[in-house]
């Protein structure tokens, strides 16, 4: 009697184990399909946005010169500086957290 109940024990792991490594399965292939749309589809169109903002800028910048319009100040003193602790803190993290996390150095992957 024992042994029966071991072996239908036995036969359901088996059974389960079987259908976890088909959805494990099928999930790294979605995975993987999602990697290759982001590298061939997403990633270029990133490069590209960021292309035309960058020379979008550029042209602007050189129209408002052409034009004689002196360059804005800047929004924040220091703002290469304070810039990131000012975006950390409008995100919702609070300035203490923020400032612990930006001091904190950083790790290399």
């Amino acid at each position: 009697m024992l042994s029966i109940v071991a072996l239908l024990i036995t036969a359901f792991v088996v059974l389960r184990l079987a259908r976890l490594r088909a959805h494990v399965h099928r999930l790294e292939s979605r995975i993987h399909s999602l990697e290759t749309r982001l590298a061939t589809e997403v990633a270029p169109s990133v490069k590209a946005a960021r292309a035309d903002a960058r020379d979008a800028a550029a042209t602007a910048r050189r129209a408002a010169e052409a034009a004689g319009v002196p360059d804005p100040p800047p929004r924040v003193p220091l703002e290469p500086v304070a810039g990131p602790v000012v975006r950390a803190v409008a995100l919702g993290a609070g300035a203490r957290r923020a400032l612990a996390r930006l001091a904190r150095p950083r790790r290399r992957s």
